[in-house]
């Protein structure tokens, strides 16, 4: 028994724990709000006292078993000269209640706007912190994590929160001074008409409720985790589908991601009517326990000779008790649910970052050559087997340089360290002779421009998207960049030409189109690192071909590094480095590579054959 209480107890500290830092946090700013929601809280609890102490007064007078003392009469005979006192007593003793109830829920909206608007601001920062959190976090931190829990996590959970946090808020200011006015209320009662024994009766069946809501709270903690994990589970497989509509096509796996779905769905659904069973259960037992309290009482009323308008009021009281007891016990519920989700987010913004910021960031000297320097590096995933194997390697400025090997063979990580994606196991990437280490993400990536095989295109305009790549420039200077990519050819098809809006992920224009605009975005940002990964893969020979004379302007100038299987895209470079099995284990022109290496010569024959097989390939000359 001591071992389930301890338990209990370990769990409390432990949602108040995880809860506190936040409330201090969060909450500190929004005092101007917050306060004066208590005080409104207050106004409205006040009703605990007032409406039975009211219903005291009134009925009597309504009744006609008491006269308004004669200080009022007097008052309502000066102040309305009324012609039928008696109609004029009884409207002024009913008028009361009402009265009441206006100053309750007045106290009451003023409460819930307050807390709602606090919430609002909360809910803003604590997005704002998530979101900017995970722009930090280094790719290893994606790479064990999928997608679509993160979005459950930073959308849904913190939505969530929102609404919890107002509602517990709201009434752990409301209910508990309800209560207590309620409560003093019955003291009061008790004190002058000697019920003293009816209420301790009352108060003592009031007791009875902690059991009950300790007992379904207990349950409903573990089901709330699984629930939330459900949830994030859902929106993966949703996220997941809807990401990758045409391979679910074209291996017709609708009917796989609907029934997976639909399994996901029937356990959740599951879950959330067990749980829905234990939350539920919790109001009637409250009332049920208050019904036999209000039967006691009713019982000893009569047996003490209570009046009717005693019995009233001392009933509204208990009503102004369990109510809030009913409501607490909701929100010891809700705090649980809080601190899980809270729990969740918190992870992400206290998440290590593998690539964290330098102490005392360096900066690169200017003018900024683009040389690189590998120093002995050797890299691994997540601590498993090595990727890349005391890689040592100079570039450079100004140098165009082509990656090639088989798939698998590090030629993407060798990119990705540049960038500082990743942190290397040991050795060194310098950028003009400082470690990317010792550069701040701004300083490193704005001397960085990336054109992928599938490059990202945002939902907004041509211009917009390739704004992008130096958000500080014109629109004389985008439109210059724009032709440079040839853009400006279908661009000016498009309504609104360069202010044609996209779809998601550059819906409404073609695998070539979407590439220009990438590289549009690269020609703006004129980084003096170049990297094209496999900028063309994907492209028909017609575009590729548009696509290459574009690189081949962007590249001049600049230090490039070019990812391809295809050599027709390599044909630019000046030097090639051979990769295999995360060494370079070749370094020079495709004559010398082609005589003395083997790996190259193997995977440029194949080229060569498929080239001669299907007509397509142009290999390089």
């Amino acid at each position: 028994m001591s071992q389930a209480r301890d338990k209990n107890q370990r769990q409390s500290a432990s949602t108040w724990g995880v809860l506190r830092p936040v409330l201090y946090k969060y909450m500190g700013p929004e005092l101007y709000l917050v306060i004066p929601a208590i005080l409104a809280g207050a106004l409205a609890a006040s009703a605990g006292f007032g409406l039975p102490a009211t219903i005291n007064v009134a009925f009597p007078i309504v009744f006609g078993e008491k006269e308004l003392p004669l200080e009022v009469q007097d008052w309502v005979v000066r102040t309305f000269d009324p012609t039928d006192m008696e109609a004029a007593k009884l409207w002024l003793a009913v008028a009361l209640i009402p009265l009441v109830m206006i100053v309750r829920g007045v106290g009451t909206y003023l409460n819930s706007y307050l807390l709602a608007c606090a919430g609002t601001h909360i809910l803003q920062r604590l997005w704002g912190e998530v979101f900017s959190r995970l722009q930090q976090l280094s790719f290893s931190f994606f790479d064990s994590h999928r997608r679509g829990e993160l979005m459950a996590i930073v959308i849904q959970y913190a939505h969530n929160l929102q609404g919890q946090m107002v509602t517990v808020m709201n009434d752990l200011i409301i209910q508990p001074l309800t209560f207590l006015f309620a409560a003093g209320y019955l003291v009061y009662a008790a004190l002058t008409s000697n019920e003293s024994a009816m209420l301790l009766g009352n108060l003592l069946a009031a007791a009875m409720v902690v059991p009950i809501v300790r007992y379904v709270g207990r349950r409903m903690v573990r089901r709330m985790r699984q629930s939330l994990s459900g949830t994030q589970q859902i929106t993966a497989t949703v996220e997941e589908s809807l990401s990758a509509q045409r391979e679910v096509r074209s291996f017709n796996l609708q009917k796989h991601q609907s029934d997976l779905l639909t399994k996901q769905m029937t356990q959740y659904n599951s879950l959330i009517i067990r749980m829905s069973a234990w939350q539920l259960s919790l109001a009637p037992a409250v009332e049920i326990v208050s019904s036999f309290a209000l039967a006691y009482s009713l019982y000893r009323g009569c047996g003490d000779g209570l009046t009717m308008e005693q019995f009233a009021a001392i009933a509204t009281a208990f009503y102004y008790c369990y109510d809030p007891l009913k409501r607490l016990a909701a929100v010891l519920n809700q705090t649980q649910l809080m601190s899980i989700m809270v729990s969740a987010l918190d992870q992400i913004l206290k998440a290590k970052d593998e690539t964290p910021e330098p102490e005392k960031p360096k900066s690169l000297p200017s003018p900024v050559r683009g040389k690189v320097d590998f120093n002995k590096v050797c890299f691994s995933y997540r601590k498993g087997e090595p990727v890349l194997r005391g890689v040592d390697v100079h570039i450079p400025s100004g140098q165009i340089v082509a990656l090639v090997g088989p798939s698998g063979s590090g030629k993407t990580t060798f990119i990705n360290l540049i960038c500082r994606f990743y942190d290397v196991d040991s050795g060194s990437v310098c950028i003009d002779d400082v470690d990317v280490r010792e550069l701040s993400r701004t300083e490193r990536m704005a001397n960085i421009a990336i054109v992928s095989q599938f490059s990202a295109l945002f939902h907004d305009s041509i211009m917009e998207n390739i704004r992008a790549g130096y958000p500080a420039a014109t629109d004389e200077e985008v439109v210059s960049a724009g032709d440079s990519a040839r853009v400006t050819e279908f661009a000016m098809e498009k309504p609104g030409g360069y202010r044609y809006e996209l779809g998601e992920s550059g819906g409404g224009l073609s695998g070539g189109q979407r590439q220009r605009v990438s590289i549009a975005r690269a020609f703006l940002k004129n980084a003096p690192i170049l990297i094209l990964d496999e900028a063309t893969s994907a492209l028909d020979m017609k575009s590729e071909a548009l696509i290459q004379e574009s690189l081949e302007q962007l590249a001049r100038g600049h230090t490039t590094f070019i990812i391809a299987h295809r050599f027709s895209t390599i044909r630019m470079a000046q030097r090639i480095l051979v990769f295999e099995a995360g060494r370079i284990i070749a370094d020079g022109t495709h004559t010398e590579l082609y005589e003395s290496c083997n790996v190259y010569r193997s995977l440029y024959d194949e080229q060569v054959r498929l080239a001669e097989t299907d007509g397509k390939e142009e290999t390089p000359s």
